[in-house]
């Protein structure tokens, strides 16, 4: 995490000064050859397998009076690769890997985006949940989940008189 963060900060200022001083440049094509050299560098390194999966699978969460529905979207990962668990603290993991269906070798790509690998998100469920009413449906690469919730009990109160 710590290299990509100066990762991330390297880039900011290899953009700040390219911004500065590119217009004394603006014609050289060395000049351009360097900065797109130095980009490519730049996109191949927060292109890797641990930054890109950062934010996968795109969620989607609705809060309803009796009932959570969580989606996923999975596009192109099989059912049998996703694997779905809650722990005793309410906390709904999703795990699984999107492989990729055939390298061609040979081929160049101009830019590559799609995500391939394993994945893993967790998402923290209110203490109401009903652990024994879940509800999955895989369909079109989505994965919803629908979990229903229990009444919140309110706590039993009793007047104290006061003498």
């Amino acid at each position: 995490m710590k290299k990509t963060l100066l990762a991330l900060m390297a880039t900011s200022l290899l953009t700040l000064n390219a911004a500065n001083i590119s217009a004394p440049f603006a014609n050289d094509p060395d000049f351009e050859r360097i900065n797109q050299y130095f980009n490519t560098l730049i996109e191949s390194h927060l292109a890797t397998p641990a930054i890109s999966n950062i934010n996968y699978p795109r969620t989607d969460i609705e809060n309803l009076a009796d009932k959570i529905i969580i989606k996923f979207d999975l596009a192109g990962v099989e059912k049998n690769n996703i694997k779905l668990t809650i722990d005793d603290k309410k906390v709904l993991t999703i795990r699984g890997e999107k492989k990729e269906q055939k390298e061609e070798k040979g081929k160049t790509f101009v830019r590559k985006e799609i995500f391939y690998g394993t994945f893993e998100k967790s998402i923290q469920l209110p203490q109401n949940i009903d652990e024994n009413k879940f509800d999955t449906k895989f369909e079109n690469g989505i994965l919803t989940v629908t979990i229903a919730k229990k009444p919140v009990k309110k706590p039993n109160t009793k007047i104290i008189p006061i003498k």
